[in-house]
């Protein structure tokens, strides 16, 4: 019962955590090829068999409609769309008005959706993460499908358009046959690795395999404990990250699958692979492989060779570049798939836009603002400001001199053919946190190793009363 007391609690204080998805150089000779990147070659636009929304749509409606799109970014991205929103302003031929306000956070916009804007605002569009949409969808009604909108052949997408995107990342926004969200901006959760730290260690290429993988960490805490820097006992390896993300690449990694019955069964994570996969990263843990760190980024220890691997997003590759220059590290460096036991993998996630139901002329002006986002020009400039994934070749043909300034990036695009998606439901907006609490306790020293296949039952009792009360 203490166990499960503490996964309830974990529920409390994971949901106060920020869930951010924003913020060709020559291959080096350590890395393998991966199979080059593909696009589907159909569009992946679901056809529900609901008849969709379809109002009487002319552009003398859209005369000075103004609308509110509320996003989460701050900085650069935040910048950049600000920009991009006034040059829409100034071009668009329908006199359409949009104003953007940022809410600092995912977290924060989803309770001005759901609480009311301190000032009383509305939003007729959003930038948010899929599973939050998904919820507003299925629990509230909020969202207005996009199906009709993408196909119509005057105010849609080209089916040129709809296809160059790849289709891993529409699927995290599809729901019983609607589209709900448009992908904006996409990440991967990759494992970093200081490939001159390794050859140094004696490993001419990167790991392809589980083992290949604790070899390597465990040589690399090795090498930090015989060495004359004392200040450096207890790291190296695997710098240990309990996020959601982190968490499910790994048990998906040795082989979990159909972690969520949309059937009706609910959450099943208590499976065999699961408790490998935490036994595995567990032994790590108890033999100095892994450690964990006390800086809330693990920029600084990968540059200063504390960490051989850590567990991060692609949008953690410009801060990691900077850290590197910082500590005046020359170490070359990319990033890598999880090695699995079948075969290598990422998770993609990110952000979407969404249209919220308003009236027929503000949801129509919502969809041409952010159809004129998701072209190629603006589209391009956002992956410059954020670092991520680009949506297609279109994005991609405009950013060669970026990929040719990143090469790391340009390592990452090779890895959407493996991407997989976090559940695309509901209740995966309020699991991750079980499940980050749940991983933490299996990884912590001072958790008996006997209790594992506790936590992991108790992970999906907890899991079924969060659905129960959602």
């Amino acid at each position: 019962m203490q166990l499960l007391d503490r996964l309830k609690r974990g529920i409390i204080v994971g949901l106060l955590w920020l869930f951010v998805a924003c913020q060709v150089a020559p291959r080096s000779e350590m890395t393998p090829d991966l199979p080059p990147s593909s696009t589907p070659t159909q569009p992946a636009i679901p056809t529900p068999e609901q008849p969709t929304e379809t109002p009487p749509w002319s552009a003398e409606s859209l005369r000075g409609v103004a609308i509110n799109l509320w996003h989460p970014w701050v900085g650069a991205v935040g910048n950049t769309l600000n920009d991009l929103t006034a040059q829409f302003n100034r071009e668009n031929p329908w006199g359409i008005e949009v104003k953007v306000t940022s809410a600092g956070s995912s977290m924060v916009l989803a309770d001005w959706v759901e609480q009311g804007h301190p000032d009383g605002l509305v939003a007729q569009g959003v930038v948010a993460p899929p599973a939050t949409l998904l919820t507003w969808h299925v629990r509230d009604g909020r969202m207005r499908p996009l199906n009709d909108w993408l196909n119509d052949g005057e105010w849609g997408l080209s089916e040129a358009r709809r296809a160059e995107i790849p289709l891993v990342f529409w699927q995290s926004d599809q729901v019983d046959g609607w589209q709900i969200g448009l992908p904006v901006l996409r990440s991967a959760t990759v494992l970093f690795y200081n490939l001159t730290w390794a050859a140094e260690l004696g490993f001419r290429a990167p790991p392809q395999t589980l083992e290949e993988w604790r070899t390597q960490v465990c040589a690399a805490a090795a090498a930090n404990r015989r060495d004359a820097d004392r200040t450096n006992d207890g790291t190296g390896g695997w710098l240990v990250a309990t996020d959601p993300l982190t968490a499910l690449a790994w048990l998906r990694a040795f082989g979990l699958r159909e972690e969520f019955d949309p059937t009706g069964g609910g959450w099943h994570f208590n499976q065999p692979d699961a408790l490998e996969a935490w036994t595995f990263l567990r032994d790590l843990v108890d033999e100095g492989c892994a450690w964990v760190g006390r800086d809330p980024t693990p920029y600084d220890y990968f540059a200063q060779r504390r960490a051989l691997f850590y567990s991060g997003q692609v949008l953690d590759l410009m801060a990691q570049r900077e850290a590197m220059q910082r500590n005046h590290s020359q170490d070359v460096w990319t990033v890598r798939p999880y090695p699995g036991k079948s075969k290598p993998l990422v998770l993609v996630s990110g952000l979407s836009y969404g249209v919220l139901r308003s009236t027929p002329a503000q949801e129509l002006a919502t969809w041409l603002f952010i159809r004129w986002l998701q072209e190629p020009e603006p589209q391009a400039a956002l992956v410059r400001a954020s670092g991520a994934y680009p949506m297609g070749p279109s994005t991609l043909a405009r950013l060669e001199d970026y990929r040719a300034g990143n090469p790391q990036w340009g390592e990452a695009l090779t890895f959407i053919p493996i991407a997989q998606i976090p559940p695309n439901v509901p209740t995966w907006r309020q699991a991750q946190w079980v499940v980050q609490d749940a991983f933490a306790q299996a990884l912590q020293g001072t958790t008996p190793r006997t209790a594992l296949p506790d936590i992991l039952s108790e992970l999906d009792a907890t899991l079924a009363d969060v659905a129960g009360g959602w």
